[in-house]
């Protein structure tokens, strides 16, 4: 179905939000928020129309917020404009938690998201698929000594294991030590099963060769887990 242009002001905040279908207990990211509705990321989308009781983790409130929401739009596979999921539209949303919503959409900024030690073509594509995922700025760091010092306060920092593994491992150790530690996510070989065990004491691991599928759910996992913690009023 042909995707609707929503005019509400939206913020790309990943917050765990989980569903019923069909009996199913199911955990999804939102990757889209705005006080009319917003975006589910998910292969299997609901038909349009269908109404759904929503559990959503919302900064600011100590509990999840149990809301009904209807299926308006699905984007059925992954594109440059983002991921598979459909967009939902909230129902009786209470003028308290609407407001809330706007103050979390007007504070919102683009997450910072660095690339290190990936220089090659692929390095563009997981850069647009990035930015296609969630509301982002990318940079690409070179894996050399003292890159730890020009990585500030950065939302999620990917690093290439591949190439260089002992100077990847030592980045990410030095990483794991800062309070706060950034999150981590590391682009690691599935042929070496002692490197991975190495580098999974500091990061989560993406096997490589890198499936687009499975770095958009790392992603969005690292960054839900950490984001409802640290965004604030």
């Amino acid at each position: 179905m042909t995707e609707r242009i929503e005019r509400t002001p939206r913020a790309g905040i990943v917050l765990e939000v989980k569903y019923r279908n069909a009996g199913q207990f199911l955990v999804s990211y939102c990757t889209n928020l705005s006080r009319g509705g917003l975006f589910v990321s998910t292969r299997e989308p609901e038909a349009v129309g269908t109404e759904l009781l929503l559990s959503l983790r919302v900064p600011g409130r100590e509990l999840p917020v149990s809301l009904e929401a209807r299926v308006r739009w699905l984007r059925e596979r992954d594109s440059e404009e983002g991921p598979a999921g459909m967009g939902l539209s909230f129902a009786d949303l209470d003028d308290l938690l609407g407001e809330h919503i706007d103050t979390l959409v007007t504070r919102a900024a683009p997450l910072h998201i660095d690339l290190i030690g990936r220089s090659d073509h692929a390095a563009a594509h997981l850069h647009a698929l990035l930015r296609s995922l969630v509301t982002c700025e990318t940079r690409q760091l070179a894996l050399r000594t003292g890159v730890e010092q020009v990585i500030g306060r950065a939302d999620l920092v990917i690093v290439d294991v591949d190439d260089h593994p002992s100077n990847a491992t030592a980045l990410l150790q030095i990483l794991r030590k800062r309070d706060p530690a950034p999150p981590m996510l590391a682009l690691c070989s599935a042929r070496d099963p002692a490197l991975r065990e190495q580098v999974t004491k500091f990061a989560r691991i993406v096997p490589t060769p890198v499936d687009k599928r499975e770095l958009q759910l790392k992603v969005l996992e690292t960054l839900g887990e950490v984001q409802y913690v640290q965004t604030s009023l």
